[in-house]
């Protein structure tokens, strides 16, 4: 059983240290249209990664853009990578998250505010696991409309995270890829999964163990009765969202799979849990 509680772009406390060390956001140029990635396919890359003297070839170059779950403006995401990506991932953060794991992904994401500003860069190249801002890495654009993003990204020198050095230099060339449709707010809550969403949530922040195993898959139930089984459960109860305050971020539905996130705000900020939702014969159960 994985559980995902993430903020993408600032993932976790190792490194989030790092993150304002580096304080000005990445350099945009936009040139001429034959400067560039004239010669590259659609929803490819070319161009490298060096990690201790260690190089990794970007391949892959895949874009989407998107609303914001933060600022609910437009938001595009450009991911480059060694292998390929599939659209749900290359869309959802969360299927992302888990296709690095699975996959061994080696990547850059880049963030892009809907002013075609570089807004975040994160690194998912061990030991370079980090997002970072800096003057020096430079996003030069050739094209970005509703239908591509063409240009290249690379560092002017060698940079530092904790003891690893890194360079990079990567042209791309990406198609953008359509979101699938979605739902949010009270009419995500309103829906099959969004009632069997909050039922689970419910039952976790009471610590109900018959209740949370009627909304769960058979491997999670299976899960919660073995010798661990009282450790996720309080993991569950401190882990889990109010359903009468936490914002549904949005809802997508592909057949028997459904993919939620959910918004807790505070005074300082936010935090965004992803879940997904199998379809079992009629019913709509929870897969943590």
């Amino acid at each position: 059983m994985i559980f995902f509680k993430h903020h993408r772009f600032a993932r976790n406390a190792a490194y989030m240290a790092t993150i304002f060390n580096l304080i000005s956001v990445a350099t945009v140029a936009t040139v001429s249209a034959t400067a560039i990635a004239q010669s590259i396919a659609p929803n490819t890359a070319q161009g490298s990664i060096t990690v201790n003297g260690q190089k990794t070839d970007f391949r892959y170059a895949y874009a989407v853009t998107r609303t914001s779950l933060s600022s609910k403006k437009l938001e595009t995401v450009l991911v480059i990578s060694d292998k390929p990506v599939a659209p749900n991932a290359v869309a959802d953060d969360t299927e992302r998250m888990r296709a690095q794991q699975r996959d061994d992904l080696k990547m850059i994401e880049i963030k892009f505010d809907d002013s075609k500003t570089v807004v975040g860069t994160n690194f998912e190249v061990a030991p370079v696991v980090v997002s970072a801002f800096s003057t020096e890495f430079k996003m030069t654009v050739e094209s970005f409309t509703d239908k591509e993003l063409k240009g290249r990204f690379n560092s002017a020198r060698e940079h530092k995270f904790r003891d690893n050095a890194y360079s990079f230099d990567v042209r791309f060339n990406a198609v953008m890829t359509a979101p699938p449709a979605s739902l949010a707010g009270k009419e995500a809550w309103a829906t099959p999964q969004g009632k069997v969403l909050a039922e689970y949530l419910r039952a976790c922040r009471a610590g109900d163990k018959a209740a949370i195993k009627r909304v769960v898959v058979a491997e999670v139930r299976a899960a919660l009765d073995g010798p661990k089984g009282a450790d996720t459960i309080k993991f569950l109860k401190a882990d889990a969202a109010d359903p009468k305050t936490a914002e549904f971020g949005s809802l997508t539905v592909d057949g028997n799979i459904a993919k939620a996130r959910i918004i807790t705000r505070f005074k300082d900020g936010s935090e965004t849990t992803g879940y997904e939702l199998r379809k079992v014969g009629d019913v709509w159960l929870v897969n943590p």
